[in-house]
């Protein structure tokens, strides 16, 4: 959202965001420059910089740089970012413009954005031999088409309604193709929609999202305080956002009940209608609002409570709710193993890549295991090397058992069995014969945590285990090993310290676990 010269205009993800009336309120009230609020925007300001972002940019490269590469002087780009050199080259009729800009559209408020690629009508992308073209099919050049990039491999609504955003000023200019437009995806693919329909969506969004920038600009904010909160609802929208720690501060500041484990947006909505609004005042409430069950809000308040006296004491509590989950837990076997996988999903390998099974083993000594892998045949070595270990180790233990937290570890075996088409039947005979067991899926069922998660991180805090790796989330170790990627080739050395640190992180997790193993046992 921007406010120049007293012309107000926004962008694609502005519209994107409006989801989220947090983010809407926020930078509208930025414009309008309410007293105190630039200040304290700027001490949560982080430039919005993660993987997916980058690898979003990265693939938008390599398919600008395949165009160039098939097509030459037929693709070109705006000499700036003014809308009048991007009209110019659709004036001269240039059939493939990367990087343009266009500025204006038929909402109340202008719109301002920058397609990917623009195509001539007379053109259709295609990819041959996995690059991007444009292949010219003739006919009359009625105009230009809108494309966006995206990493994504499905072409979500919110997608949509950028490009038809972009087309809604195509039409405003006269320069909007009687043909479709779309998305080039992450797996290649390609995406097209109708003209209308894409107007449609967009034009039904547009609206509802001016109508909340109307809001704020009508009651005109004096003050901070006239905001309200300044708490995101739609948190799958903060990695696009500068302040994302400004929601964090303000939900422990106003001891929010977005705080509370598991508690749904519906859910804050509905205690909010009868009043509770914080952590403690859940955490002391009995009875049902007409929307949730008196049961239901037992159990959100006995899991405030436990927050709110680990937020009073510092003291981390937990209790039991059903001990049979714990009594079901099998004796320690000498065979069994407690293990975790790693995965990239940003990889150039269709699908990503398992590059990392780590393992402890306990009988003797307890040892740490691992395969890594940086190709597919690697990944399938891998795979088959672990489901073979785990096989000779039940002849030798048929007790054993393989601990694990969360789902990720079966979903991947499963997924590495289907890709490769080697030990389907091994893998799907191992899980449905409950050789795996999800610990996370004991916690859940058994206890209530005095912690805002129940990631295996968060139930650290109740039995002996400090992490030695450098690198403490799984993101972080993504990060590492997207860098180690970067330099394995031209820095070896550096490249190995990286892969260092992201083993250390894996056998972390798999210690962890052995230790949460024992201390749901000895409940």
């Amino acid at each position: 959202m921007k406010l120049r010269n007293n012309q107000w205009s926004f962008d694609s993800r502005d519209l994107v965001r409006s989801q989220c009336p947090h983010c809407t309120i926020l930078s509208t009230a930025r414009e309008l420059q309410v007293p105190g609020l630039s200040k304290l925007l700027d001490s949560f300001y982080e430039r919005p910089d993660n993987l997916p972002i980058r690898y979003g940019n990265k693939y938008e490269a390599e398919l600008e740089q395949e165009l160039l590469a098939e097509l030459g002087n037929l693709v070109q780009k705006p000499d700036s970012y003014a809308q009048e050199d991007t009209v110019l080259l659709m004036t001269a009729k240039v059939p493939v413009i990367y990087q343009g800009s266009l500025r204006g559209g038929s909402g109340s408020m202008v719109f301002s954005g920058r397609p990917d690629f623009l195509l001539r009508s007379d053109y259709r992308f295609a990819f041959q031999n996995d690059r991007l073209t444009a292949i010219q099919q003739g006919g009359v050049i009625s105009g230009y088409t809108a494309w966006d990039v995206k990493l994504s491999k499905t072409a979500k609504p919110d997608y949509q309604v950028q490009v038809g955003l972009y087309l809604d000023v195509l039409q405003e200019i006269d320069m909007c193709a009687l043909g479709t437009h779309g998305l080039i995806l992450g797996d290649r693919s390609i995406a097209e929609f109708d003209a209308e329909v894409l107007s449609a969506v967009m034009q039904a969004k547009r609206e509802a999202y001016l109508d909340e920038v109307s809001l704020v600009l009508n009651n005109l904010p004096g003050s901070i305080a006239d905001l309200g909160e300044l708490i995101c609802n739609a948190t799958s929208y903060c990695q696009m956002c500068e302040y994302p720690n400004l929601c964090a501060h303000q939900r422990v500041e106003l001891n929010h009940l977005q705080l509370v484990a598991g508690i749904s947006k519906n859910q804050v909505e509905s205690l909010r209608t009868v009043g509770v609004d914080t952590v403690r005042g859940l955490a002391g409430f009995i009875g049902s609002n007409g929307t949730l069950s008196e049961e239901k809000i037992a159990v959100l308040s006995r899991q405030a409570r436990l927050q709110q006296h680990t937020y009073d004491t510092g003291e981390h509590v937990y209790e039991i709710k059903n001990q049979e989950p714990l009594d079901l837990l099998p004796q320690e076997s000498l065979g069994d193993l407690f293990f975790d996988l790693e995965g990239f999903a940003f990889s150039k390998l269709e699908g990503g890549i398992e590059y990392l099974f780590g393992y402890m083993t306990i009988d003797g000594i307890e040892e740490f295991h691992y395969t890594w892998a940086d190709s597919r045949e690697a990944e399938k070595e891998s795979f088959e090397k672990f489901v073979r270990f785990l096989l000779a180790r039940l002849a030798k233990y048929p007790n054993l058992k393989v601990y694990h937290y969360a789902n990720y570890e079966l979903a991947a075996l499963r997924r590495l069995a289907k890709r490769h088409k080697v030990m389907e039947t091994d893998v799907e005979q191992l899980i449905s014969g409950g050789v795996f067991i999800d610990l996370y899926n004991v916690v859940k069922a058994s206890l209530v945590i005095s912690q805002e998660s129940y990631s295996i991180k968060k139930l650290e805090n109740y039995y002996e285990f400090d992490r030695s790796a450098d690198v403490k989330e799984a993101m972080g170790s993504m990060e590492y090993y997207d860098q180690y990627l970067s330099l394995v080739d031209s820095e070896p050395d550096q490249a190995e310290m990286l892969k260092r640190q992201v083993l250390n992180y894996n056998q972390d997790d798999c210690v962890s676990t052995l230790a949460l193993c024992r201390w749901l046992r000895s409940l």
